[in-house]
């Protein structure tokens, strides 16, 4: 009998909520498939189908197509069966029963959140800060802190989660004292650079995570915090989720669920740490499993449950 034959008929009874997931996009899309198994880009790229990673994702893709075990095959397969057929199978093999979008990364021809019912009995929006703010710069409404806190309020009883980027822009050492007057001359300099608006300055961006922090607070809605690995775009450096102890520590946000996404790898000692000592920390696997080999996947979660109560790790599918 299979060693962990018993875990595994309990595991696959289970229905599973996807905590954190993004739109999906028609076959058609010039989003590349292959990027579904990588975070790389450009040249790096064409290395992805040497991974671990790759090769047993495609072979298990693959089987539950039951089609050619090869990237080729997969893509045939998709077509020939459109993305409706391709998607109920393989919502129904993970049997989730919820999904949680972030709808924050625009991809080409990608679905509203509304046809992702077709998918899953349930379906919430997660609202990405950063997308917020940028929507309202480049809309050109002013004065910003105002349209920000009353375009925040007016959504937040619609969605069920926000979500910070903040390790792509300017790191996680987030500064929750940042003054108004920094935050402005963040927001000038922002504005200088021009059209369409990417925020990068790291006061503006502490600024908007600390006010969202607030609303965060008064609608009881968690906080999911990017952590850990990216694609080249993240200085990874800067996403250790150990950078966050001034945050954590700040009293007026203790009651905040906070969610570190993907195993903050390769920081998930560092996030056990923190989810062993910070009762307001949650952490959440989802894009190390599957992004990582066999062996990084399990020996990623045997990090986190090294110090993190097991009732406050759980996965999500990507």
């Amino acid at each position: 009998m299979e060693k962990y034959g018993e875990l595994r008929e309990a595991v696959e009874k289970v229905e599973l909520v996807d905590a954190h997931a993004h739109n999906i996009v028609d076959l058609d899309s010039t989003f590349p498939f292959i990027k579904c198994f990588s975070e790389a880009d450009a040249d790096a790229l064409s290395y992805a189908p040497h991974s671990l990673s790759f090769k047993r994702s495609l072979r298990d893709i693959a089987e539950l197509y039951g089609c050619e075990p090869s990237l080729h095959g997969v893509e045939a397969y998709r077509r020939s069966s459109g993305l409706q057929s391709i998607s109920s199978m393989c919502f129904g093999a993970a049997k989730i029963s919820t999904i949680l979008v972030d709808d924050g990364i625009q991809f080409d021809k990608m679905h509203d959140i509304e046809w992702h019912r077709s998918c899953a009995p349930v379906v919430g929006r997660i609202l990405r800060i950063e997308r917020l703010a940028e929507k309202i710069l480049n809309e050109e409404l002013f004065p910003f802190s105002v349209c920000f806190l009353i375009i925040f309020v007016t959504v937040a009883d619609r969605v069920v989660a926000l979500k910070s980027i903040a390790a792509y822009r300017s790191g996680l050492e987030i500064d929750t004292n940042v003054n108004r007057k920094d935050a402005e001359e963040g927001l000038v300099e922002v504005l200088s650079a021009g059209k369409p608006v990417r925020i990068v300055n790291k006061s503006f961006i502490d600024y908007i995570f600390t006010h969202s922090l607030g609303v965060a607070v008064c609608f009881d809605l968690p906080m999911q915090i990017h952590t850990g690995f990216g694609d080249n775009d993240l200085d990874l450096r800067l996403s250790n989720p150990l950078h966050l102890r001034t945050l954590l520590e700040d009293k007026r946000f203790s009651k905040c669920c906070i969610v570190l996404l993907h195993a903050s790898y390769p920081f998930s000692k560092e996030a056990s740490y923190l989810a062993s000592v910070y009762p307001q920390v949650y952490l959440d696997f989802g894009l190390a499993v599957p992004k990582l080999s066999v062996h990084g996947m399990i020996s990623s979660i045997k990090e986190l449950l090294e110090l993190a109560p097991i009732k406050k790790v759980s996965c999500r599918n990507f």
